[in-house]
């Protein structure tokens, strides 16, 4: 599936070479050198996806994510050499959708963004029912993609819309952290649970009416995770 891509990274071997590899891939691709410039081309570009690296003259990676989700869900994957679990673990949390550090392989680099690319496309036999929980105060709209906590339309990215709607799918299971890996973020990430725990970390920030105490999204120990169905 050709994409749009933006590439922000201020080693222009580093971008010249992912453009060359993903233009032959069949994408179309933009370059920025900071994330300043990021910012602008992602307004002007419309990327389908963000190569998106953290050290950076100016206005580095962190801060352009920061400023590009008060805007836009576009899928973000941190390319970079900053490989520390808090690095990885802050980039997750701060909205990115996966995290690669340099040097990566290529043939990686194509899988993950596959992988990423998957989880943004809904699919195409969505039920269209409408799941409501707790006396209305949740309410999931799987035909129109809305979320509703406390009367309130919550704003999620693409991987936290499809996390939660798979637990909703299942409510009133437990998920193990296995499936849950499988069937949200696919293949290539068995061994990403720290992934499943910022993101069920996130949901819960924005749907629950106490995240530190929640009554949706509840944990079974040494399991994985169930969408209560109250």
């Amino acid at each position: 599936m050709a994409v749009r891509v933006l590439i922000v990274d201020d080693e222009q071997e580093q971008t010249g070479l992912l453009a060359r590899i993903l233009t032959r891939d069949g994408h179309e691709v933009a370059v920025a050198h900071d994330g300043r410039e990021g910012l602008d081309r992602a307004h002007d570009f419309g990327p389908d996806l963000i190569l998106l690296d953290v050290v950076m003259p100016g206005m580095d990676g962190w801060e352009m994510l920061a400023h590009l989700r008060e805007f836009s869900s576009v899928p973000v994957i941190m390319l970079t050499a900053m490989g520390g679990l808090k690095d990885r673990v802050y980039g997750l949390d701060t909205g990115a959708d996966d995290y690669i550090t340099k040097p990566f392989e290529t043939q990686e680099l194509r899988a993950r963004i596959r992988a990423v690319l998957r989880r943004v496309v809904r699919p195409s036999d969505e039920t269209g029912s409408v799941l409501s929980l707790d006396g209305g105060q949740l309410v999931i709209d799987f035909a129109t993609h809305q979320v509703i906590s406390q009367n309130k339309q919550v704003d999620l990215t693409p991987i936290e819309e499809k996390l939660l709607f798979y637990l909703a799918h299942n409510a009133g299971y437990v998920m193990s952290y296995e499936e849950i890996l499988e069937n949200v973020w696919g293949p290539g990430y068995e061994d990403s649970l720290a992934n499943v725990k910022v993101y069920v970390r996130r949901l819960r920030k924005k749907i629950e009416i106490e995240p530190s105490e929640p009554r949706y999204i509840l944990t079974r120990w040494g399991v994985g995770y169930c969408l209560a169905k109250i």
